[in-house]
């Protein structure tokens, strides 16, 4: 399996915060995500959208991977939650996500898939705490 890396710089993303601990952050033109600490009914934490990220590069990867493999899964869908660690630093510990797919190949297959999107998710990779993976029963 051969991955290529292609050059890419992310961001500037423009995060303030002012009264009532909001946070904005500016994530694109004229775009903007609300979020509070802690969290309220109205925007999630720092880490929930760290999480979701998580989430969703997982399933980006997947999907790259099924299509490099030739694999027809449908719809690639990822439950991802994150445990924070018990000890200092305050950090997220690790995380579970659980992937569920239309049509769930083989075991094999299956292995060999969660093995690709993890090498090739960026947000995974990024971080200290250990990822764990499986297909969703």
């Amino acid at each position: 399996m051969a991955i290529r890396i292609k050059p890419k710089t992310y961001g500037p993303f423009t995060t303030a915060i002012g009264e009532g601990k909001i946070i904005r952050v500016a994530t694109a033109p004229a775009q903007t995500v609300a979020i509070t600490s802690p969290s309220t009914d109205e925007a999630g934490t720092p880490v929930d959208f760290l999480v979701s990220a998580l989430g969703a590069c997982l399933a980006l990867s997947f999907h790259h991977a099924a299509q490099e493999m030739k694999i027809d899964v449908g719809t690639v869908s990822v439950d991802v939650s994150a445990h924070k660690a018990q000890d200092l630093p305050d950090r997220v510990g690790s995380y579970e996500a659980a992937v569920t797919l239309d049509t769930v190949p083989g075991v094999e297959q299956c292995a060999e898939l969660i093995k690709r999107a993890k090498a090739r998710c960026t947000v995974s990779n990024s971080l200290n705490g250990a990822v764990e993976m499986r297909i969703a029963n």
